[in-house]
C-alpha cells in the first residue's frame, strides 16, 4: 500500500479534455465531478463547437479554473479533440464526454494504469448507465472480425468485469492516451467527423505495438441511449470500411472477406428496416470511398508506416462473436447470433490453418 501511495504522489500532470456542442444540461452534472478529482496536478480543457446555449457563458462564470477553446466551426469530434490534444500541457490525455459524471478517483486510477504498465498506450474506464448504475454501459469497447464495434458488457451487471485486461478498443465517452503514444500515432482521424474514431484510434495504436487496457476501478456515469440517425449510420459505415483499409494488408482483407462480407450483409439489413434514407446513407458510405479514394491511400500510407506488429497480432484481439442486443429486438439478436457466432468461429479456424497473417 505504501508503494502504491507514494506511486500516487508521483503521477505526472494530466489534460482532461470534453468537446462540447450545446451540452449545457450535462456539463452541469459533468464539471462538478471532473474539477474534483483526488489528483495532483491536472487540467481542465473544454473545446467548443460553436455552442450557442450558453454553456460557454456557464463554464467561464462557475469553472474559472477550466479553459475553454472555443471554435469557430463544428470541427466535429475527431476535430474538436485534435485541438484539445494540441492545447493541453499534461503528459496524459484523457478525453472524457460531456454526458457523463466521474468518482473521485477516477482520473487517477486511469492514470495509474498506464505508469505501471510501460507496454500500455490507452487506458479505458469502467462505464455505467448514469440512469441505472448498476448496470454497465461499457467495458472497453469489443471489435468483431465483421469491423462492428459494440460496447463490451452492454447491459451486464455492474459488478462485472471487475479485474484489469486487455481489451480491442477504448470507449471515446473516458479513456487515457500517454503523450508519447499520441505524438507517435497520431491524434483522432480527421476524416471520420464522428462516430468509430477511439476504434481506428485503437487499431492503429495494435499496429504500432501498444496495448489498451481496461480500468475497472476508474469507474464513470454515461448517459447512454442507443440512437442511430441516417447520417449516423452514413458515417459509422464509411468509418468502419475506412479504418480497415488503412490497417490491414490487402491478403489479410482477402482473407477477412467472408466475415466483411457478412458485416455488409447486417448493415445492409439494417438500413432495409429503418427505410430509405439508411438506405441512401449505406449507399453514400460506398460513394465517399470511391470518390475520395486518393485520400484513403494517403491515410493508408501514413497507417501502414506505424506498422510494428503482424495482422496477426491486431487480429487476436477481435472477436467471432458480435453482440446484437439494444441494435435489434431481443429474440430477433438471439436469431441473428446463433448463426453468426458460429459462423465466424469456424472462419478464425480456417485462417489460422492456411493464412499465415
Amino acid at each position: 500500500m505504501c508503494n502504491r501511495l507514494v506511486k500516487v504522489m508521483e503521477l505526472p500532470k494530466a489534460t482532461v479534455i470534453i468537446v462540447n456542442t450545446n451540452e449545457l444540461h450535462h456539463l452541469e452534472k459533468c464539471l462538478p465531478t471532473v474539477v474534483n478529482q483526488r489528483y495532483g496536478e491536472y487540467e481542465v480543457v473544454v473545446v467548443d463547437n460553436g455552442s450557442t446555449d450558453g454553456s460557454v457563458e456557464y463554464i467561464e462564470a462557475e469553472f474559472p479554473q477550466v479553459r475553454v477553446i472555443r471554435n469557430s466551426t463544428n470541427l466535429g469530434y475527431a476535430g474538436a479533440n485534435n485541438v484539445g490534444f494540441q492545447h493541453s500541457s499534461g503528459e496524459y490525455l484523457v478525453v472524457l464526454n460531456p454526458d457523463t459524471k466521474v468518482e473521485a478517483g477516477w482520473l487517477q486510477e486511469l492514470v495509474l494504469a498506464l505508469e505501471n504498465d510501460p507496454s500500455a498506450g490507452l487506458a479505458t474506464s469502467k462505464i455505467l448507465l448514469m440512469d441505472d448504475s448498476q448496470h454497465i454501459n461499457t467495458c472497453g469497447n469489443q471489435i468483431s472480425l465483421t469491423g462492428i464495434t459494440v460496447c463490451r458488457g452492454l447491459g451486464q451487471s455492474a459488478d462485472m468485469y471487475d479485474q484489469p485486461e486487455v481489451v480491442p478498443a477504448v470507449s471515446g465517452a473516458a479513456f487515457a492516451i500517454k503523450r508519447a503514444v499520441l505524438e507517435h500515432i497520431g491524434g483522432f482521424d480527421e476524416l471520420y467527423f464522428m462516430t468509430y474514431e477511439d476504434t481506428d484510434l485503437s487499431l492503429r495504436a495494435a499496429l504500432a505495438g501498444y496495448k489498451c487496457i481496461y480500468v475497472p476501478t476508474s469507474v464513470a456515469y454515461h448517459k447512454y441511449a442507443f440512437r442511430f440517425s441516417a447520417q449516423k449510420c452514413f458515417l459509422e459505415e464509411r468509418n468502419r470500411l475506412l479504418s480497415w483499409l488503412k490497417v490491414f494488408r490487402w491478403p489479410t482483407l482477402i482473407a477477412l472477406s467472408p466475415p466483411l462480407i457478412l458485416g455488409e450483409m447486417l448493415a445492409w439489413g439494417y438500413a432495409l428496416m429503418r427505410g430509405p434514407a439508411y438506405v441512401r446513407s449505406k449507399i453514400q458510405s460506398y460513394l465517399w470511398i470511391m470518390r475520395n479514394w486518393r485520400q484513403v491511400t494517403e491515410a493508408r500510407r501514413r497507417t501502414q508506416a506505424l506498422r510494428q506488429v503482424q495482422d496477426r497480432h491486431v487480429l487476436r484481439q477481435l472477436s467471432h462473436e458480435l453482440t446484437l442486443t439494444g441494435v435489434v429486438s431481443q429474440r430477433v439478436a438471439a436469431i441473428l447470433e446463433a448463426f453468426i457466432h458460429p459462423a465466424l468461429w469456424a472462419w478464425v479456424r480456417v485462417c489460422q490453418a492456411v493464412v499465415v497473417w
